[in-house]
């Protein structure tokens, strides 16, 4: 069976179950336009936690953003390549056995961000072996 959720879950990508139920409702409804606060209604999710996720998934390229009167709104990315991976995205969620393994894959994704996430400042900071010291 092919895996058409490859590449579009990762890190970075569709990371967390809040994104994955975002892209899911913009991939059913593709003429939807969305503001914070009307996804906030639709998932009764933090404000902030969607407003980060939408965010997120446009600057990845899998939804548009613009500024309407100084609130952002979103939509579905019009990319034909995109649009058909979320479409074989949604099928395979309609299955319920291949939703569950889209749930595990979405966890071990926003375990993966959250790991790299802890481990990128310290892989930043220059090596200093602790016998390089000098003691006076």
């Amino acid at each position: 069976m092919e895996r058409y959720e490859q590449g579009l879950i990762s890190p970075g990508q569709i990371d967390s179950l809040l994104k994955l139920r975002l892209v899911l409702l913009f991939a059913e409804y593709p003429w939807l336009r969305m503001s914070v606060a009307s996804a906030q209604q639709r998932l009764r999710e933090s404000p902030w936690a969607i407003a980060e996720s939408l965010d997120e998934l446009a600057r990845v390229g899998l939804l548009h953003k613009t500024e309407n009167g100084g609130q952002p709104a979103y939509w579905l990315t019009t990319t034909a390549e995109q649009r058909s991976r979320l479409e074989r995205l949604t099928r395979s969620f309609d299955d319920p056995q291949r939703r569950e393994e889209l749930y595990e894959q979405v966890r071990i994704a926003q375990a993966e961000r959250c790991f790299r996430e802890m481990t990128m400042p310290r892989a930043s900071t220059p090596f200093m072996p602790e016998f390089e010291t000098f003691v006076v």
